[in-house]
C-alpha cells in the first residue's frame, strides 16, 4: 500500500524494546537503506492499519477475549481449581460448603 505524504508535525516518543528486537529492526533498516526511526515509524503505521481493519471485523475484541479466557483458565489450573485428566477432559473442582 502506497501512502500519500501528509505534512503533519512529528513528536518523539520512547519505547522499551528487547535488544534482539532492536537488532532485527536495525538489520532491516540497513537492508532497505532506512534509519531505525524511519523503519519503526513505517512499522507502526502499517500495524495501525492492520489493527483498524481487524477492529472493524470485531477480531481484536475476540482475540483479547480469548486471551483473557486463557489467562483465567491458567490461573484456575495452577491454583488447583481445575485439572485436566488423562483423556484431556477438563475437571472443575467444586467448593465443599459446610
Amino acid at each position: 500500500m502506497v501512502r500519500l505524504k501528509v505534512k503533519e508535525p512529528k513528536h518523539q516518543f520512547s519505547v522499551m524494546l528487547k535488544p534482539s528486537v532492536v537488532a532485527e529492526i536495525d538489520k532491516y533498516a540497513e537492508k532497505y537503506d532506512l534509519t531505525r526511526s524511519q523503519l519503526m515509524a513505517n512499522l507502526m503505521e502499517v500495524g495501525l492499519d492492520e489493527i483498524r481493519a481487524l477492529d472493524r471485523l470485531g477480531l481484536v475484541q475476540t482475540v483479547f477475549m480469548g486471551t483473557n479466557i486463557m489467562k483465567k483458565f491458567k490461573e484456575a489450573l495452577f491454583s488447583g481449581k481445575v485439572s485436566v485428566n488423562e483423556e484431556g477432559n477438563i475437571e472443575i473442582k467444586q467448593d465443599k460448603k459446610k
